[in-house]
Formats: structure tokens, C-alpha cells, sequence
């Protein structure tokens, strides 16, 4: 039998798939073969970008304009009050040495604006008011209700005018005691000053029931030299 013979016997549905399948496994071939010569063109690959967070941009601030630097004033604090400008002076007092009086001296202060009337007037208010000085066990032989009717300073010494209580009481030795302080007290300011001493507007000549001469005017000196306390 020849090859005629042979295709002619095989059925046609295998012949059909056999066709069927050549062509399907030419096709393929040929796909494949044509792949190989025409590759795909590269295909450009760009870089990948990574998103960064979005950061929020602040405005800045408006600041108002420097200001030049101003010296600040320190905070002035109050004066302190300068102590007023003072004289001293001295009220007498008399003190028990056993076998006589001492006159012994306290300070006293005024303003040395005081004018010199009102010196001698600060001295016997402070003189007259008190019983002695206790700091030097002295006392006075004034009588209490003594008081000063006027003092005044003149060109011929200091004029001082007391009462009448003044002459009252006491023995000479009192007498002349309180004589002394009046003195001594009015020179307080200047103790080389003359005294004028007057009772009731009168010029004392006499003091007390014994009669004790005082001199016009007299000053410390006269009075050590007059009388011995």
C-alpha cells in the first residue's frame, strides 16, 4: 500500500487535530520566534519620589520696634531731715556738800534760731518746773509757786522779773541758794552777762526777813564774791 493509500485511511477527525495542532505549534513557534527578535523597548524607570510630610510654615511673630534703652531714674527716697542746728545752756540745781551748797549744772538745748529773750525763758520754764535734777541729788530752794513774769535780754544784761512767791520761806542759807540759781540760770547762754533781778516789776535790794543785800545788776562773780554758799 502506498502513502496515498495511508493518509487516505486515516480518519479525518485526527487529521483535522493533527492540522489543528501543527498550525497552533507553528503559531506558537512563530510568536516566540518573533518575541526573540523584536524585544520590547525598555521601558524608563523614574526615580520614586518619597513624599515628605508637609511642614507648617509659622508666620513670624510682629514684634513692635526696639525701643532705645532709657536710663531708668532710681526711685528717689525721701531726705532724711537734717537735725536742727542746737545750742546748749545750763539750769542750775544746788546740791548738800555737807558743810555748805554747791550749785551744780543740767544742759539744756534750744534751737539756735531761739531768739535771746525766749533763751532765758526756755531756761527758767525748765528751772522753775522741776524739784531738783535726781541724777546729781540736787534740788532747789525756789519756791514752787514761783513763776517768771517776763525776761528780756538788753544791751546792759538780762532782765528777769518774778513773782512774789519768790521772797517767801527759808532761812539765809535758802535765800541765798535760790539767789544763785536765779544768777546762774539767767547767764545759762552767756554766763559773763550782767542780771537785773525784779520782784512783782520791783528791783530786789533786799531778800527775806534777814535782809540779805543784793546788789544791781550782779554777775556770777559778784554773786561767788558776795556770798558763800
Amino acid at each position: 500500500m502506498d502513502l496515498k493509500d495511508k493518509i487516505r485511511r486515516i480518519p479525518l477527525g485526527i487529521l483535522v487535530g493533527l492540522v489543528t495542532l501543527t498550525v497552533a505549534s507553528g503559531g506558537s513557534v512563530a510568536w516566540f520566534t518573533w518575541r526573540a527578535l523584536n524585544p520590547k523597548p525598555p521601558v524608563a524607570e523614574f526615580p520614586t519620589l518619597e513624599a515628605k510630610p508637609e511642614t507648617a510654615v509659622t508666620a513670624p511673630a510682629e514684634t513692635a520696634p526696639a525701643q532705645p534703652d532709657t536710663p531708668t531714674a532710681p526711685a528717689k527716697e525721701p531726705p532724711t531731715p537734717a537735725p536742727a542746728a542746737q545750742i546748749t545752756g545750763q539750769i542750775y540745781w544746788l546740791r548738800d556738800e555737807g558743810n555748805g551748797f554747791k550749785l551744780v549744772p543740767e544742759e539744756i538745748a534750744v534751737s539756735a534760731g531761739t531768739k535771746p529773750n525766749d533763751q532765758v525763758k526756755a531756761a527758767f520754764a525748765a528751772l522753775l518746773s522741776q524739784p531738783g535734777d535726781p541724777d546729781q541729788n540736787a534740788f532747789t530752794t525756789i519756791p514752787e509757786q514761783t513763776k517768771l513774769l517776763d525776761a528780756t535780754v538788753a544791751a546792759d544784761g538780762v532782765h528777769v522779773n518774778l513773782s512774789a512767791d519768790f521772797q517767801t520761806g527759808g532761812g539765809s542759807a535758802s535765800m541765798m541758794g535760790r539767789l544763785g540759781q536765779v544768777i546762774y540760770t539767767a547767764t545759762a547762754f552767756n554766763p559773763e552777762a550782767p542780771v537785773w533781778i525784779s520782784v512783782e516789776g520791783k528791783p530786789l535790794t533786799l531778800l527775806g526777813g534777814e535782809g540779805l543785800e543784793v546788789a544791781q545788776p550782779m554777775t556770777r562773780a559778784d554773786f561767788d564774791q558776795g556770798f558763800q554758799l
